[in-house]
């Protein structure tokens, strides 16, 4: 399968003025996207997901921000020449830096341009009002068109003053240049009706304090879908929803995936759901990516190697059996590592089950790599280094 997307060594940094220091937000995140598939990323609150995703977006405006990394991207035909020719007036000083591979384009090209880094004392210095300046200019054309983003609350998404109506016509106006304005109500109702939203006519002239959580979450991925995108971002998509709605969106997503035939990166700190839909998953722990497999290693497969955070998470989501005898639920014990900028070693070490006698003496000396451990599953952990 070929990839639409692929994120490399993704470092995003921001500064703590109150405490003069520098705060590590996400270290060396690495992950590829495939032509409609999904993948899943997933870790407790606080752990970077988000900060990932809006980093793809563009959409980071606290300094420092990108420190470094490559977002390859593929975007769709008719943009790719002129997306191409902005990034060609970057002139950069580092020849090794990769403006595209094939028909991916590099969307972080000439980040180095704007920023050094010096480590004793580590001290970033950014040009952040350049870089964000000249890094609009490239994704204007990305953000909606090619990449949309469902956002953790859908209220707060909507303008509280616009109709639901008046809300997707602009989308719609906006990203569609031939749209014949004449049947632009008809095409808003369709687009209802494929998130299933029932009675899309009286729909359209409410206003978002009309709406349930469930029924904003549906609009709001109706708006996510008028651009056609290539790839959806959907950044934690059940927050708010009771159970049922929760699975009902899921399913709505698994299907539009189906039938449409986009690509989707999926948030959430919940495991198991996001195992219901996605191909791939990514675990990601105080910044880092920890585990990156298939869906069936990850979850399905007992006897298949793991790494001991995944396999806490999983412990802490309670199964059917579980709630029917009225068994106490498992947490993670202790707490994550704080945000500073070294870390010496494995951040899971001080809540690690298996840490114990040599093996932790590994643990907390130096960083373990990300091993292959079979085709297609990379774990972080010396339990796995040979």
């Amino acid at each position: 399968m070929s990839i639409l997307a692929e994120l490399s060594n993704l470092r995003v940094y921001f500064y703590d003025s109150s405490d003069k220091r520098f705060i590590r937000a996400v270290e060396n995140m690495s992950f590829p996207i495939e032509n409609g598939k999904v993948l899943g990323l997933v870790g407790e609150s606080g752990c970077g997901k988000t900060v990932t995703a809006l980093s793809m977006m563009g959409l980071l405006v606290s300094e420092p921000g990108i420190i470094n990394g490559k977002f390859l991207f593929e975007p769709k035909e008719e943009d790719a020449k002129y997306i191409r020719s902005l990034l060609q007036k970057v002139k950069v000083s580092d020849p090794d830096e990769e403006m595209s591979n094939g028909d991916r384009l590099n969307l972080f090209y000439g980040l180095k341009k704007f920023i050094s880094i010096e480590e004793n004392p580590f001290t970033i210095i950014k040009n952040t009002e350049r870089w964000l300046r000249y890094h609009d200019t490239v994704m204007e054309k990305i953000r909606g068109k090619n990449i949309s983003m469902i956002f953790q609350n859908p209220l707060t998404s909507l303008n509280p003053f616009l109709t639901i109506e008046s809300q997707i016509r602009k989308t719609l106006l906006r990203y569609n240049e031939s749209i014949d304005k004449h049947e632009i109500t008809d095409m808003i109702l369709e687009l209802l009706r494929s998130v299933r939203l029932y009675n899309p006519e009286a729909v359209i002239k409410m206003y978002p304090s009309n709406l349930s959580m469930g029924m904003a979450q549906r609009v709001i991925i109706a708006i996510a879908l008028a651009s056609n995108p290539k790839l959806l971002i959907a950044d934690e998509p059940t927050t708010g929803l009771d159970t049922t709605n929760k699975y009902r969106i899921i399913d709505l997503l698994n299907s539009i995936i189906e039938n449409k035939g986009l690509s989707m990166l999926l948030i959430s700190h919940n495991i198991r759901l996001v195992g219901e839909i996605a191909d791939r998953i990514a675990v990601m722990y105080a910044g880092i990516l920890v585990e990156l497999g298939d869906k069936q290693e990850i979850l399905k497969i007992k006897k298949s190697p793991r790494h001991p955070y995944t396999e806490a998470l999983i412990q802490a989501i309670p199964t059917d059996y579980d709630l029917k005898k009225g068994k106490k639920l498992k947490v993670i014990a202790g707490r994550a590592p704080n945000n500073k900028i070294g870390i010496k070693g494995c951040p899971f070490v001080n809540r690690c089950f298996y840490a114990t006698g040599e093996i932790k003496k590994k643990c907390t000396s130096k960083m373990p790599p990300l091993v292959e451990v079979s085709n297609g599953h990379f774990i972080r952990c010396y339990l796995y280094f040979k």
